[in-house]
C-alpha cells in the first residue's frame, strides 16, 4: 500500500529553521484560505485574515472549487468514513492546483483534513474513496505539495510581525481564551502520531503580543456546548455548558472571550436569548474570533462585521 504522506505543517520546525522570522518561511509560498462555513455568519474572520495577509505583501487565494469539509455529517452518521475521506481529499486536490499552504480558521475543518487522510491509511477506506473520486475525474493525492496549517499556529508564529504593526491595542484588558475540543483533542481523533499536537498556551501568548492580559477561568477547557448534535438534541443541557462557561468567565473578571473556532464562537454568541429564557440571566461577555480581533486592532474596514453583533465593550479596543 503506497504511504499517505501527512499534509500538516508543524509550526515547530517553521521555527527551528526561521528563528529570527518565522514569516520568512512563507514568503515565496502560494496561500490559499481554507472556506469554512460557519464563517459566513462571521465573514470577519476571513476578511481579517486576508487583510493581514496582505499587510504582509502576500496573494491570497481561495478556490472555487472548494467544499464543506463534511465534518458535520460525519460526526452525526449521514456520511461514511470513505465518503468523508473523499470529500476532503477533493478539497485537497482542488486547493493542491493553486497553493502550497493551506490557512484553515476553523478547528472542525482542520480536523478533517487531517482525519480524512488518516482514514485512508485503512485500505478498505482507501479503496472506497478512491473509486468516489474516479467517478468525479479526482484522485488521492499520495504527495501533495500542499501543506496545511491552523490559523491560530500561523498568527502564533507571525505574533511579534503582527505586534509591529498594530493601530490599536488591548490596552491591558483582561482577555479569556477557548481553544475548543477540535484543536486541542487531536490526538483523541486518533490521527497518526506524527501529527501536531497543539500546546495549550498560543491564545495567551498571543493576548500578551496584543498588550493584553489572559484572566484563567475554571470553565477554560471545558467545551463551549456545541457538541456536535447535543445542542440540537438537548439544547438546555449543552446551553448550561455554554453558560458555565461564560459566567466563569465573567466571574473571573475578562472583558473579552477570545476563540479560535467559528462553530465555537457561533455556539457562545448565537444562544444568549436562549439563555435567558432557561436560566434568567444571559452572560454579556462579548466573544470573538482571534482573526477579527487583530482586524479590529488593525483597524481594517471589515471589522464593522465584528462589531455590529457583540458586546459594545468592544468599543473600548478603539479608544
Amino acid at each position: 500500500m503506497e504511504e499517505i504522506e501527512p499534509i500538516f505543517l508543524n509550526p515547530n520546525e517553521i521555527l527551528r529553521d526561521n528563528p529570527d522570522n518565522p514569516l520568512d518561511f512563507f514568503k515565496d509560498k502560494a496561500i490559499c484560505l481554507f472556506k469554512a462555513c460557519l464563517e459566513y455568519y462571521y465573514p470577519g474572520i476571513r476578511n481579517c485574515l486576508r487583510e493581514l495577509l496582505e499587510d504582509f505583501n502576500f496573494e491570497v487565494k481561495t478556490s472555487l472549487e472548494q467544499s464543506c469539509c463534511s465534518g458535520t455529517f460525519l460526526q452525526r452518521n449521514l456520511i461514511t468514513r470513505a465518503q468523508f475521506a473523499a470529500i476532503n481529499e477533493r478539497n485537497i486536490a482542488s486547493m493542491n492546483e493553486i497553493a502550497d499552504i493551506l490557512i484553515v480558521s476553523c478547528n472542525g475543518c482542520y480536523n478533517s483534513l487531517l482525519r480524512g487522510r488518516n482514514f485512508l491509511r485503512t485500505e478498505e477506506i482507501k479503496d472506497k474513496a478512491t473509486k468516489i473520486l474516479k467517478e468525479i475525474n479526482k484522485e488521492i493525492l499520495f504527495r501533495p505539495k500542499l501543506k496545511v496549517i491552523h490559523v491560530l499556529d500561523f498568527l502564533h508564529l507571525i505574533r511579534e510581525n503582527i505586534a509591529d504593526k498594530l493601530k490599536f491595542t488591548l490596552k491591558g484588558l483582561k482577555c479569556a481564551v477557548h481553544y475548543g475540543c477540535h484543536y486541542l483533542n487531536l490526538r483523541f481523533d486518533k490521527l497518526d502520531d506524527k501529527s501536531f499536537v497543539a500546546p495549550k498556551h498560543k491564545l495567551e501568548d498571543l493576548i500578551e503580543s496584543l498588550g493584553g492580559s489572559v484572566a484563567d477561568y475554571q470553565e477554560r477547557e471545558s467545551c463551549c456546548g456545541w457538541g456536535a448534535s447535543q445542542n440540537v438534541i438537548h439544547r438546555e443541557e449543552a446551553l448550561k455548558i455554554t453558560f458555565n462557561k461564560l459566567k466563569s468567565a465573567e466571574n473571573a473578571g475578562a472583558d473579552l472571550l477570545v476563540t479560535n473556532c467559528p462553530t465555537c464562537l457561533y455556539t457562545l454568541n448565537k444562544f444568549r436569548d436562549y439563555m435567558q429564557e432557561l436560566f434568567g440571566e444571559s452572560p454579556q461577555i462579548p466573544a470573538i474570533h482571534i482573526n477579527e480581533l487583530i482586524g479590529v486592532l488593525m483597524e481594517y474596514e471589515c471589522d464593522h462585521y465584528c462589531l455590529t453583533r457583540v458586546s459594545p465593550l468592544i468599543e473600548e479596543l478603539k479608544i
